[in-house]
């Protein structure tokens, strides 16, 4: 690459820096963007789909449970509720967790897509990841015009990634920068 292109080192301005800000390449589009976030909600549904049919396929079993379990005091119905949502929630925390890790979600591979940091280039690290799904309710808010602010915003972020300093890339640009740097 050529001397202050992104993510070579000394490139990238300090975060105080006041200069502006090297063009990212290979930022995703919007289209494969939502795509991405379109296949993760769909499997999540999936799972509530899967729990919920398993209860009612099941039902005399688990009626059997719930009756057994009145007779002890206990009432399950809260609990099998908890658990459609849970198990939604979790595979979404499951599914952030490994963008933070790997810079890609189920959805993101499918589409060819990562999540980055914008200064680094790196996986954004867990925690982070699960911060940035959280801001997205940001985006959500104001009749979901943080979702489509990539379509017109110069660095293609919603308020969640401008908040973190994440970037969404092309696979192959994250690619053809690694090969350069060996």
């Amino acid at each position: 690459m050529n001397s202050g292109n992104w993510w070579e080192p000394g490139a990238i301005p300090a975060r105080g820096d006041r200069r502006p800000r090297i063009p990212i390449p290979g930022l995703a589009d919007w289209n494969a963007r939502a795509s991405a976030s379109l296949i993760e909600i769909s499997i999540a549904g999936g799972v509530i789909t899967a729990y919920t049919w398993s209860l009612f396929l099941a039902r005399p079993v688990f009626a059997l449970v719930e009756a057994v379990a009145l007779l002890v005091g206990v009432h399950l119905q809260p609990v099998f509720a908890f658990l459609s949502w849970g198990l939604a929630v979790a595979f979404l925390v499951w599914q952030s967790a490994l963008r933070g890790s790997t810079g890609q979600s189920l959805g993101q591979r499918l589409m060819r897509i990562v999540t980055v940091d914008e200064d680094t280039g790196a996986p954004v690290g867990p925690a982070r990841s699960l911060v940035r799904s959280v801001l997205h309710v940001l985006d959500i808010a104001p009749v979901f015009f943080g979702y489509v602010r990539p379509v017109f915003q110069y660095r293609r972020q919603t308020w969640a990634d401008q908040i973190c300093h994440t970037v969404v890339v092309k696979t192959e640009t994250i690619n053809a920068i690694a090969e350069e740097k060996k």
